[in-house]
């Protein structure tokens, strides 16, 4: 069972697909494979010029991010300096239920084009929906003023700019997230 796309799929070079508790991420030279555990990831494996590399759970970059009720745990797996050139991959962990995430990186207020990113929700609790907001542009420069809703085990194509996401009362979102990252400037961390 393939999981479904909440929004248009609008990308390029980033490709996203997954099923039964294992995504894919893939351009034409990197491709990680996520592996799930529930609402976290078991481990990444990523393949780039031949070599592969393996990445462990407790072996992710941890930061915490925002404060009151926007305030998150960030794993990083694909950081500045690992096994992927371009491809970055983490997971966000809303710390409440009914939270929002918080405003996006100072490079992403400036919107460019061909940044493309992907989140994949894992979505606790409720009904299991959250709603995304979009407010930028897409990889080819279209411009994106939006919100829809997210479902459990679902992928959602996320724009340059303003994009936050909110559980519903009684909610909590994860998400796995997957970007490409084209020039330093972009890097989150």
């Amino acid at each position: 069972m393939s999981y479904p796309w909440c929004n248009e799929t609008k990308l390029d070079v980033l490709h996203a697909s997954g099923g039964e508790s294992k995504l894919i991420f893939k351009t034409a030279n990197e491709t990680a494979e996520v592996y799930l555990d529930g609402a976290d990831i078991l481990s990444v494996v990523c393949r780039h010029g031949g070599r592969k590399t393996v990445i462990q759970n407790h072996e992710a970059h941890h930061i915490v991010v925002g404060e009151g009720n926007a305030q998150r745990d960030v794993y990083h797996y694909l950081k500045p300096g690992g096994p992927a050139p371009e491809l970055r991959l983490g997971i966000t962990k809303h710390r409440g239920n009914g939270t929002w995430s918080s405003l996006p990186h100072d490079f992403e207020l400036n919107p460019e084009l061909g940044f493309e990113e992907v989140f994949f929700y894992l979505i606790a609790g409720g009904n299991q929906r959250a709603i995304q907001v979009g407010e930028g542009v897409w990889h080819d420069g279209s411009a994106v003023k939006a919100a829809w809703f997210v479902d459990d085990h679902s992928f959602s194509t996320i724009p340059m700019g303003y994009h936050p996401v909110v559980g519903e009362p009684g909610v909590k979102v994860h998400y796995v997230w997957a970007y490409l990252c084209k020039k330093p400037s972009w890097e989150k961390i």
